[in-house]
């Protein structure tokens, strides 16, 4: 997975909008329209009229309170608006489709509250909400109803509302967010910066979700797409970084329906509740502040292991997580290894202790071949020249799939240019692999879907693209209960 702003894959996505807590990495300019309010209103009941509307439908859901359970969307995103990358622009849509310059104008909600028009939140739930919102933020929020689909019209993200839209890296990256329950999602609008040549004239801080960040005790989910200026969008569901809630995508022209899956959100995470807790301990975030989302969740989200790895935190890890990978790793030591690079050609390895050294048409070195790096599908595997990181991302796959863990095996060819069919089914067949990852392909009813950051190998990934300028989207939200 190239870490491009137009790919949209997770790692594409942050590396246009930050990182941790989704600092974005935003720049400057106007919008065509502009607004002293930032809440964003109640989203429509009818598309009627819309140039391209945006179909959120929360019905599905089975939600225990029925009509009653509050709802939220947010729309916000950011793009590049010049040919040399330098300049990156922030922007978030309101209930009416129309498009605002984010601004720290925004900034109305007061550090350590938040809006409960209802008055259902506990006091002590309240206090425990107010450290998920550390700093004045904005109320980009979109209400919605849950039991009737509701309309925003996308079509305004155009070149007269967004200057400088354009495509490949000029389009416009954005992610559709839908909250739960009383706690908003906070989005802080920073000051302007500039760093490593790039010009960030409205960045903002979005919702965390690992322990601890601003937002981390929202329940929430998104979709991340981009579209540009010809409209074509290019989008994935994801469980890379984390599952929140199922979330069912599809767009028209020319895509079919991903995301949907075979079990209910409480049914999912159960399940993860309960893997081998020697490896998996920590993917679970409980509820802290029950009176603040729908009755009868236990569960906030899960986050994935590539964050659980990245936590760093040892008492809350599995006795074997940060060494999972490690003999796996060393049985390749002495042994051939093959990797095919469609575009740059076909690579050899003999491995050694701390040294994976490949040689064809170019030469490069993994030196950092390590059960931390291939949970979270990083260091010298995921850099370098693009010949070194198409040869990592397919290691960083085999590792995960649980293909490097063929005991059988006296060498391996790994190729992206002869995939298994059907994908994924001959992945996961041997163990140690990534049970998070290969939870998720048995729960898609297609089989697809997002479980690490290099699940495109081999297309195993939901990813889509439009065949034309979009004409619809629709985001529907999957079983619950």
């Amino acid at each position: 997975m190239e870490q491009q702003v137009r790919s949209m894959s997770r790692r594409g996505f942050l590396v246009s909008v930050g990182g941790a807590a989704m600092l974005s990495a935003c720049g400057g300019g106007s919008s065509s329209s502009s607004s002293s309010t930032p809440t964003s209103g109640t989203a429509t009941s009818s598309a009627a009229g819309m140039k391209v509307p945006l179909t959120i439908d929360l019905s599905q859901a089975r939600l225990p309170a029925g009509a009653s359970t509050v709802a939220y969307a947010y729309i916000i995103g950011g793009l590049y608006t010049d040919a040399a990358l330098t300049n990156f622009v922030c922007y978030r849509l309101d209930a009416s489709g129309a498009v605002h310059a984010v601004s720290t104008g925004d900034n109305t909600q007061a550090a350590h509250s938040f809006p409960d028009p209802n008055g259902v939140v506990s006091a002590a739930d309240t206090l425990t909400l107010a450290a998920a919102y550390p700093s004045a933020w904005a109320d980009y929020g979109i209400a919605l109803s849950v039991s009737a689909p509701n309309y925003i019209d996308l079509g305004n993200i155009d070149t007269a509302s967004i200057p400088g839209l354009g495509t490949g890296n000029n389009a416009f990256s954005m992610r559709i967010y839908i909250s739960l329950g009383v706690p908003k999602l906070p989005f802080s609008a920073q000051a302007a910066y500039t760093s490593a040549g790039v010009t960030h004239a409205n960045p903002y801080a979005g919702p965390g979700f690992d322990t601890g960040t601003p937002g981390s005790l929202c329940l929430y989910d998104w979709f991340e797409c981009s579209i540009d200026s010809a409209r074509v969008l290019n989008g994935n569901t994801t469980y890379v970084d984390q599952f929140g809630m199922p979330l069912i995508v599809a767009a028209q022209p020319g895509t079919t329906a991903q995301g949907q899956l075979n079990v209910t959100r409480q049914q999912a995470l159960a399940a993860i509740a309960g893997f081998d807790q020697t490896v998996y301990k920590g993917l679970t975030q409980a509820v802290s502040a029950p009176s603040a989302y729908p009755a009868g969740t236990a569960y906030l989200r899960a986050i994935s292991p590539d964050h659980l790895s990245g936590l760093n935190l040892s008492s809350g890890l599995g006795a074997s997580f940060n060494s999972y990978f490690d003999s796996v790793i060393a049985s390749w030591n002495g042994t051939t290894i093959t990797v095919i690079d469609s575009t740059s050609g076909t690579f050899h390895c003999t491995p050694s202790t701390g040294s994976w050294a490949f040689t064809g048409p170019s030469s490069f070195t993994f030196t950092d071949v390590n059960t931390a790096n291939i949970w979270q599908c990083a260091g010298t595997m995921a850099s370098g020249t693009a010949a070194q990181k198409n040869v990592g991302k397919q290691l960083l796959a085999a590792f995960n799939r649980g293909q490097m863990s063929d005991t059988t095996l006296s060498s391996i060819t790994l190729s992206d240019a002869s995939c298994p069919s059907p994908v994924p089914d001959p992945y996961y067949k041997f163990s140690p692999s990534n049970q998070w990852a290969y939870s998720f392909h048995g729960w898609s009813s297609n089989q697809l879907a997002y479980g690490f950051a290099y699940d495109d190998v081999c297309a195993a990934n939901p990813s889509f693209n439009t065949s034309g300028a979009l004409s619809s989207l629709s985001i529907t939200l999957g079983a619950m209960f």
